[in-house]
């Protein structure tokens, strides 16, 4: 008899495990957490390139590493091609470069030295290419997923805030208070060990409503959007309705009343 219960126990719980599995929102996570690592990888790699390239080019100033990543592919210090510098940053600053290669103090790299580091530019434009791709993916995901969390606000921030919540079913139950500072944990925790101030917004201030309101603005509006999504999030969950489009409706007027109310009180200042 014990034998059996214990079968229909290893039953339930194999059981439990296959559904946490067939979740499509736990693929939405995993998207999410490569995406994040394939970044610090990018990162890391294209600071190394820098380091190691400024050897033989220290005068190269280029800050979009996508255009760094080319040049490094295409300059020869021996034969300068204008043309193909050109080609990556325009004909204004071609000649600009060109001449700064023919008078620059940097070492000369052997062959070898070369290939090498112009095989780390190639992979660092190969990582840039599977993280377009992987965007992609998680986009058709979460649209498929939380289709009113990505109306709101828009797959990529609707991704990650699934992710940090740790899937959708647990950010449809978390209150719009909790929903207000995921992402803010340490800061959060720093709050609660001392009398630091509490975060008045987490992974939502990526938001432009946010991020680009004037920091008294932001506490109000991030409540106000942590409203929302926790509403759209029970939608996604629970009903499948698609209300996204009044919730986002609501939360502009508000950041209109906000905005109103702000420019109301400067206008009153200067009287």
């Amino acid at each position: 008899m014990a034998f059996v219960d214990r079968k229909k126990m290893f039953e339930a719980a194999r059981s439990q495990v296959r559904d946490a599995y067939a979740s499509r929102d736990s693929l939405l996570i995993q998207s999410v957490s490569a995406l994040n690592e394939l970044n610090k990888a990018s990162n890391l790699m294209f600071e190394r390139l820098r380091e190691w390239y400024s050897i033989h080019f220290p005068e190269m100033n280029v800050l979009d590493s996508d255009k760094y990543c080319l040049l490094v592919e295409a300059i020869d210090k021996e034969n300068v091609d204008v043309s193909k510098i050109a080609q990556i940053v325009g004909g204004g600053k071609a000649a600009d470069v060109a001449s700064k290669v023919r008078s620059s103090m940097g070492i000369s790299f052997t062959f070898k030295d070369l290939a090498a580091v112009k095989c780390l530019a190639s992979h660092i434009l190969e990582l840039k290419k599977l993280r377009l791709e992987l965007e992609n993916y998680q986009a058709g995901v979460a649209r498929e997923v939380c289709p009113n969390l990505c109306h709101l606000l828009e797959p990529t921030l609707a991704a990650r805030i699934v992710a940090q919540a740790g899937g959708l079913m647990r950010l449809a139950t978390l209150p719009a208070s909790t929903v207000q500072v995921l992402g803010a944990e340490k800061a959060l925790f720093k709050h609660l060990r001392s009398n630091a101030k509490p975060p008045k917004h987490g992974v939502i201030f990526n938001h432009p409503a946010i991020c680009n309101a004037p920091k008294k603005q932001r506490g109000k509006l991030a409540r106000a959007l942590a409203t929302k999504i926790s509403t759209a999030a029970k939608a996604d969950a629970f009903s499948k309705r698609f209300i996204a489009e009044k919730l986002k409706a609501d939360f502009e007027k508000r950041v209109n009343e906000i905005q109103r109310a702000k420019s109301g009180r400067n206008s009153n200042k200067r009287f």
